[in-house]
């Protein structure tokens, strides 16, 4: 007796066709995961790289460099886009190398700062500058 092919798939055919699928989705789900983390913490890095500059330029237009060549550390807190970063300001650090506090002193009018900007204890921005000011004094 013969037995024609019914055109249905089998039981084999069906649980194969599953695992393709299962593993195609899984591959794509994970892709899809790692792409949203690293879209997550480019932003930080671009939220803490503007509250940098924004911090960085505050300093810069202070008329008294000395002052800040004098303060403490700042700690500063910053949010944005419903996240909250630490700004930590180290002025005329003493961790400076010997021949960079001899090519970049620190006085009245030059100061050098160092700039942290991180969230959950992770550094996302760092910077370290010289700011000078020429010319007189002002009358302050």
């Amino acid at each position: 007796m013969d037995r024609e092919c019914s055109g249905g798939f089998t039981l084999i055919e069906t649980l194969v066709a599953i695992a393709v699928l299962g593993v195609t989705l899984t591959l794509l789900t994970t892709a899809f995961l790692a792409n949203t983390n690293l879209n997550s913490v480019v932003d930080q890095r671009a939220d803490a790289t503007r509250i940098g500059e924004t911090v960085l330029e505050s300093y810069r237009q202070n008329s008294n460099y000395g002052v800040l060549a004098v303060s403490a550390p700042i700690s500063q807190n910053f949010t944005r886009n419903g996240r909250t970063y630490v700004a930590r300001t180290t002025f005329c650090p003493d961790t400076r190398s010997a021949d960079l506090t001899a090519k970049m002193p620190c006085s009245d009018t030059a100061v050098f700062i160092e700039l942290t900007i991180s969230r959950n204890s992770t550094v996302l921005y760092s910077a370290s500058t010289y700011y000078t000011r020429f010319g007189a004094p002002d009358a302050n």
